[in-house]
């Protein structure tokens, strides 16, 4: 008797669940919540993603020479702010100095040695002409003219050959004051110090590249690399506008355009993704670093004066989208079209005007779903 007594209350039990179960299913959502006036607003929607903060190219540095010996002087050392033009190192250039001055007295000989070359063309010159005005006269022959003609040239010859031992030497000095300026090592941008490739007093060698001393960052230039989905960059295109946030200021919200998106495919995971490139506003690069991860927000399109309600006031009940207006005793469904949702919002194309009360269900159940035909987030 006991034993049936058990199974009748388990059947009691099991049907009221299933009556309390076919009640929730049929009702979907309680009907008497708070309500939201119609109105208008602006719907953004958006696709999430993931970035990474990158330095855009020009941004490192790395500083080289292209002189060899000893390192006399290094002013700055990892972590320290350089501004441009700023001497940031130099190379013993006591044997360049040597060289120089020894080829400025080469220089000045051989101005010396053109001054001392052309008196003796002058001379020549002055003899062939006299002996040409002999000649005419007949008080000296024609050998002797020819023989004056022929000193004169080979003067003449002797000039030209100085003068160009002058410019060679000015040659050659240019270029050791060009090998000096390679021992004076300046900024080229204004930055911190991220490496020193070498320290004072040891020996820089140039090879066929130039030697790195140190290599500079420039915190004020950087950019974000976005990795966006396939089925997501068909809507992402250069001037739409981006969300982003990372985890360290994570209430911060910071904002920018796409400027550019790579042809090249990269894949991971075997998922197909395509780099859109943002650049950082200068303001904002204070408050981030290379290589942070990012969660982005690229929004995609934009609603702006359009009637709105939230998101979970839209039902989809027996194939339609419908809202429950407030009425004098009850709520009544209605069918409307909804269009762009965000995280927020959904707009409504048709079916409701503004003024009008819909229902915020105070209780969502699982059997219900939202609008289906708005755009996937």
């Amino acid at each position: 008797m006991k034993k049936y007594l058990m199974i009748g209350i388990a059947v009691v039990v099991i049907a009221v669940i299933i009556i309390i179960f076919l009640a929730d299913t049929k009702e979907g959502h309680d009907k008497t919540g708070e309500t939201f006036v119609v109105r208008k607003g602006n719907v953004t929607h958006f696709t999430e993603q993931t970035g990474i903060i990158k330095a855009q190219v020009g941004a490192i540095v790395k500083v080289g020479t292209r002189a060899t010996g000893t390192l006399t002087y290094l002013k700055y050392q990892v972590g320290e702010f350089v501004k441009q033009g700023e001497l940031i190192a130099k190379i013993d250039d006591r044997e360049i100095l040597a060289n120089i001055r020894n080829t400025e007295a080469q220089v000045e000989e051989a101005i010396r040695d053109v001054e001392a070359k052309q008196a003796q063309y002058l001379y020549g010159k002055t003899n062939y002409e006299r002996e040409k005005n002999l000649l005419e006269k007949e008080f000296t022959t024609k050998d002797s003219v020819d023989k004056a003609k022929r000193e004169m040239d080979v003067a003449l010859a002797q000039v030209e050959l100085a003068k160009a031992k002058v410019k060679g030497n000015r040659e050659k000095l240019k270029a050791l004051e060009v090998s000096l300026s390679y021992t004076k090592i300046y900024a080229p941008i204004s930055g911190y110090v991220s490496a020193v490739s070498t320290q004072l007093g040891e020996t820089v060698v140039s090879g066929l590249s130039a030697a790195i001393l140190i290599t500079i960052i420039d915190p004020s230039k950087l950019e974000m690399w976005i990795y966006v989905d396939e089925t997501d960059i068909g809507r992402t295109k250069p001037g739409v506008k981006v969300e982003y946030w990372v985890d360290t200021y994570r209430d911060m919200r910071l904002s920018g355009k796409v400027d550019m998106i790579y042809p090249q495919p990269e894949i991971k995971d075997n998922i197909v993704y395509y780099l859109a490139i943002v650049k950082i506003d200068p303001k904002d690069t204070s408050l981030l670093r290379p290589e942070m991860t990012t969660h982005v927000r690229i929004m995609v399109e934009e609603k702006k004066d359009v009637l709105i309600v939230p998101n979970n006031v839209v039902r989809f009940e027996e194939g339609r989208n419908v809202v429950y207006i407030k009425g004098r005793e009850k709520a009544e469904s209605r069918e409307v079209t909804p269009g762009v949702r965000d995280d927020r919002f959904t707009e409504i194309v048709s079916g409701l005007a503004e003024g009008e009360q819909v229902v915020i269900p105070s209780v969502v159940k699982k059997t219900s779903s939202s609008a289906s035909s708005g755009p996937k987030k």
